[in-house]
């Protein structure tokens, strides 16, 4: 019976431990592109590409297995008719370094528009931290760390060139690497 009783008493220790949770990363670098698109009446209009990435991980570890991109378009032609696509979550080589300084992403993937068609698309940019780090508070054991950066890139849809320089959209967000950080 006083096996029984240590059996119980060595179980019952060792859960607190496990259920100590740790510190989580999930560190992002995003990016808007103005992009000419031609409509289907002969029109051009200014389109909206974002080439956002994300990498997650548990410390003590540092590098996320399965890394992403997400890359979105949107063009809205005269009458309010709208082409889209998107590849939500583009398998990415992305490497950063530390203080938020820069980010790469490559990679491609197959994307979906809204009209039932899938597309060929492959990125290639560089985010390079261009402010202070600003870091905010979010609530005990979550923080965000945050610096405003300047990109460039490729991004190559069915073999054209969508974008090739800098990050240009003149009204989206301008492009910043961050990593938010919880227990």
């Amino acid at each position: 019976m006083a096996g029984a009783v240590a059996a119980v008493g060595t179980v019952s220790t060792a859960a607190p431990a496990r259920a100590e949770r740790e510190l989580f990363f999930e560190e992002t670098a995003g990016a808007f592109w103005a992009v000419p698109h031609e409509c289907v009446d002969g029109s051009t209009v200014e389109g909206t590409l974002l080439v956002q990435t994300t990498r997650d991980f548990e410390s003590p570890d540092n590098e996320d297995d399965n890394p992403t991109a997400r890359l979105q378009f949107q063009a809205v032609c005269p009458g309010g008719i709208s082409f889209t696509w998107g590849a939500p979550t583009a398998p990415a080589m992305i490497t950063s370094t530390a203080n938020l300084k820069s980010v790469t992403a490559a990679g491609s993937a197959v994307a979906r528009d809204n009209l039932g068609g899938t597309h060929q698309v492959s990125f290639d940019v560089a985010w390079t931290g261009s402010g202070p780090l600003e870091t905010t508070v979010n609530g005990p054991g979550s923080k965000r760390n945050e610096r405003a950066a300047t990109a460039t890139g490729q991004v190559i849809f069915d073999g054209v060139a969508l974008v090739d320089g800098a990050a240009n959209h003149p009204t989206r967000p301008a492009p910043f690497i961050r990593v938010d950080t919880e227990k």
